[in-house]
């Protein structure tokens, strides 16, 4: 699938800089951005037991979100690997990768980390990736949910996402609203959404 041409790039470029300067933040418009924002987020947001809310990577079409976690008094961070894109983040945002969270987050300290369009889009060396998530597992408490968005083709998928070992740790989450816990959005690139949630600590060589 062809994406815009560079004219085009260029003009939603300075769309997005004139919406910007008068304060109006741009999104997506897809399928598997509007499960994300109208049925994940909602669910989230107002259940009072995801407060301590980590969101993994940070771009112009993410920006937005910031808002609608602040106005619910949620306790929410950001975490992105690349510096430029710190303008985008919470105001508690952190220059990171997935992988090194352990080092800016305390264990059982996290009621929910969202990690959409990393795996694959940067997020690729197999240890970093079993890093990241093992190191979700740690930060999360018992009961915390971690959310992955991830492309279903293979020039997207680093490796087969079920065999990630770091996500065995966790237990398939069965999200109210989609009732599963997987689903599959109708895009051309199958964007997967798969939710876990952690269940207990495993005992010490478990």
């Amino acid at each position: 699938m062809r994406g815009p041409t560079l004219p085009a790039r260029i003009f939603f470029r300075v769309i997005r800089g004139i919406k910007s300067t008068f304060g109006v933040d741009s999104y997506l418009k897809n399928e598997d951005r509007r499960i994300l924002e109208q049925v994940i987020f909602p669910y989230f947001l107002n259940e009072n037991d995801f407060q301590n809310v980590l969101f993994v990577g940070c771009h112009w079409y993410t920006k937005g979100y910031n808002k609608w976690f602040e106005e619910k008094k949620k306790n929410y961070w950001t975490i992105e690997i690349h510096p430029s894109r710190k303008r985008y983040g919470a105001k508690q945002h952190i220059i990171d990768g997935m992988q090194n969270i352990c080092c800016h987050f305390s264990p059982s300290s996290l009621d929910l980390i969202m990690c959409n369009g990393v795996f694959g889009w940067g997020l690729d060396a197999r240890s970093d990736v079993e890093q990241a998530f093992r190191e979700s597992f740690v930060c999360l408490r018992d009961g915390g949910v971690l959310v992955v968005g991830w492309d279903d083709i293979d020039e997207r998928r680093p490796f087969p996402f079920d065999r990630c070992r770091s996500l065995q740790k966790f237990q398939p989450f069965v999200f109210p609203p989609l009732a599963r816990s997987r689903y599959v959005t109708d895009t051309p690139y199958a964007h997967t959404y798969d939710f876990f949630v952690k269940r207990g600590t495993p005992t010490v060589g478990g």
